[in-house]
């Protein structure tokens, strides 16, 4: 590992020089290596201007200059073995190289080192790749350093010997300082470098990010691409259908238009529909929407427990003709992406030994069949190869656990009932690093028997590539969580999809309701699964509460025609963040109120969409800085909050890159660029 440490300290030397030439060009980049553009480049005392354009180019030149030149700060560095610094006048220099138990290995000290820019190689001194400390001192600025040197040693500094003076045989002065070089850029830190000549091409010169003041938009730094939003249509009374339109249009004009583009349908155990209605094609047929199914259990003689309730598992033996039979139902209905197992964390109740019984929160014996880590990177193996065999088009879904933390962990949320934990690992926390919670896992989850599926499949090269789209769903906790620094480096490599969220019953948003609390707490899980957990698609489960009277439709609840108001929330992502859109990153939320939350999203024509909750009683104004692109001069606020849904208002104007803005009490906002 390599130290970079870097510390500043005035540059005052005076140089004359007269009727010099300039030719000085290079590039601004921030420390990704992307261009800055619009940053101002100034030679300082020759008082030469110039701005980057988009590739972050720029050029200074002139022929005759007359100037009498002063330096400024710059960056003392300890990089690649050279210790690069500069003096502003005549000092005594020190310099002390340790050993990790504070030997003393090398020391330079001169008195009267000359004003100019200086270089020293620690790596031609140590033939060690242990640890050293390295002390510097001058009679303006004393530092240490840590450093490990690379190649043994043996590093050896490329820098043309015409530039060096013969000062000492380690401290090489490398130029005069005739001018220094200041960059100046919106949203990031003024940076100064003095130059010893004025005839250089090629300069690469990297800007630190400013200190943010406000919560910041960054157009530039992008992270997953959205798939769209949709619903379910499974489990559902006969008889019953969906207003395919207002749910599925792209015009938004429509009456009541949601813009969603995602259906999800059920496999029975038969490998038939569970119960779809019939017209369920219309959303593909006629509006374009991605169809996606999944499957709640394996017939009654696959299973371990002999029944298609209450959990139980797939038996090994019967693996590759569940499989099959999952394979050529998403082939036969032609679907975009099918998962291999609804809910492998969960199992419902029942009346068998050893079965949880049917009492709140667990009230209907239902269809359900669950899956440890380990049979899950097995199975989803298996499956793979008859999705190759039989489903090639269908991307292959997998886990999808009800729990969102159970694809990284084997903590199970908490909740009055603990009853999401049919493997009994025993440990019980809504967050995903509780340590104390994480010690209490029972050991036989640890080994593979619990949940954690993402871990698992990650660490078996084969079922990680057999998995196209992690599936989750977000109940319980109702947050999301992040994808893990201890996988794949801690950068999403697939999608993930939250294909099923609603208010059940005995949970928190139960309900039944139809007010705009409600439908604020909607507009956060949303805004936890895509900011937080990264989705690619977010789907509410049925349009109406079909059984109990709680908060599973997203339209209406029993006994109601009125549309409740977490459909018009939901509606502020999702007519507005359009498939294609980028979800982009936004720092310094710490700046923002309490309860208030932002999603933010950009299409390729550099539209921006910003998405605000503000679960306050009071009326919140909120300053926006966006950065990284171009910023539109206006926004549209379109808001739902207790009297009005989607309704427009003036537009919003964003002045010198910061879009402030005022969000209505219990309101969700979405502010789209003109």
């Amino acid at each position: 590992m390599r130290q970079h440490l870097m510390f500043y300290f005035l540059l005052l030397i005076g140089l004359s020089i007269n009727a010099q030439s300039v030719k000085i060009s290079g590039k601004v980049t921030n420390q990704a290596g992307k261009p800055v553009s619009n940053a101002n480049v100034e030679l300082v005392n020759a008082g030469l201007k110039d701005t980057t354009g988009s590739d972050g180019a720029f050029s200074i030149a002139t022929t005759n200059i007359q100037a009498s030149f002063k330096s400024e700060p710059r960056p003392i560095t300890l990089t690649s073995g050279s210790l690069d610094f500069s003096l502003v006048k005549p000092s005594p220099v020190k310099i002390e190289v340790f050993d990790v138990n504070g030997v003393l290995i090398k020391k330079v000290v001169q008195q009267n080192v000359q004003a100019g820019l200086y270089r020293f190689n620690v790596d031609e001194i140590s033939h060690t790749s242990k640890l050293l400390v390295i002390r510097v001192s001058t009679d303006q600025q004393k530092v240490m350093f840590r450093y490990i040197p690379m190649n043994n040693g043996k590093y050896v500094v490329n820098y043309s010997s015409k530039n060096l003076s013969t000062g000492s045989s380690k401290l090489a002065k490398i130029a005069d300082i005739v001018d220094t070089i200041r960059v100046t850029a919106e949203n990031y830190k003024v940076k100064s470098i003095p130059i010893g000549t004025l005839d250089t091409a090629g300069i690469e010169i990297k800007l630190d990010t400013a200190a943010e003041t406000t919560v910041t938009v960054h157009l530039d730094q992008e992270k997953q691409t959205i798939q769209g939003f949709g619903i379910n249509a499974t489990i559902m009374p006969g008889g019953k259908s969906l207003p395919w339109k207002q749910l599925f249009t792209s015009d938004l004009t429509t009456k009541d238009a949601l813009g969603l583009s995602i259906l999800r349908i059920g496999m029975h155990e038969n490998g038939g529909h569970r119960d779809v209605p019939s017209d369920w094609e219309t959303a593909r047929n006629t509006y374009g929407a991605k169809i996606i199914g999944s499957c709640w259990s394996a017939p009654r003689e696959m299973k371990s427990n002999g029944k298609t309730t209450a959990g139980g598992y797939l038996k090994p033996e019967n693996y590759n003709d569940w499989a099959k039979k999952i394979a050529q139902y998403a082939a036969s209905n032609n679907l975009y992406a099918m998962s291999i197992a609804n809910e492998s964390d969960f199992a419902s109740c029942g009346s068998g030994a050893g079965e949880k019984p049917c009492s709140p929160p667990l009230t209907d014996e239902y269809e359900s069949m669950v899956y440890t880590a380990k049979q899950m990177v097995e199975f989803v193996k298996v499956a793979r190869k008859a999705f190759d065999q039989y489903a090639p088009n269908v991307k292959l879904i997998a886990p999808e656990a009800s729990l969102w933390i159970h694809v990284w962990s084997n903590l199970s949320c908490i909740d009055q009932y603990k009853s999401s934990d049919p493997h009994g690992c025993g440990c019980f926390s809504n967050d995903i690093n509780d340590s104390i919670e994480i010690a209490k896992c029972a050991q036989k989850c640890k080994d593979g028997d619990g949940y954690d599926y993402g871990h698992w499949l990650a660490k078996d090269t084969e079922a990680w590539n057999a998995v196209d789209i992690l599936g989750v769903h977000q109940y319980e906790s109702q947050v999301a969580y992040p994808w893990p620094a201890d996988v794949t480096g801690g950068k999403r490599t697939k999608e993930i999809w939250q294909t099923e969220m609603s208010g059940v019953m005995y949970w928190p948003e139960q309900g039944p309701s139809t007010d705009i609390k409600n439908g604020v707490a909607v507009g956060r899980w949303i805004q936890s699964g895509l900011m937080v957990g990264e989705a690619s698609a977010w789907c509410y489960w049925w349009y109406e509460a079909y059984y109990q009277n709680d908060n599973e439709g997203l339209a209406l609840i029993k006994g109601s025609n009125t549309i409740a108001k977490r459909y018009y929330t939901f509606g502020n992502y999702s007519r507005y963040i359009r498939p294609g859109h980028k979800i982009v990153n936004i720092t310094s939320t710490d700046k923002l109120p309490e309860k208030v939350l932002l999603t933010a999203s950009k299409d390729d024509a550099g539209k921006i969409v910003i998405v605000a909750v503000n679960e306050t009683e009071s009326e919140q104004t909120v300053p926006i800085t966006i950065s990284g692109g171009t910023v539109p001069t206006t926004f549209t606020p379109i808001v739902t909050n207790n009297n009005e849904n989607w309704a427009e208002k003036s537009a919003v104007t964003a002045t010198d890159g910061v879009l402030t803005v005022k969000l209505e009490k219990m309101s969700v906002t979405t502010f789209v660029s003109k």
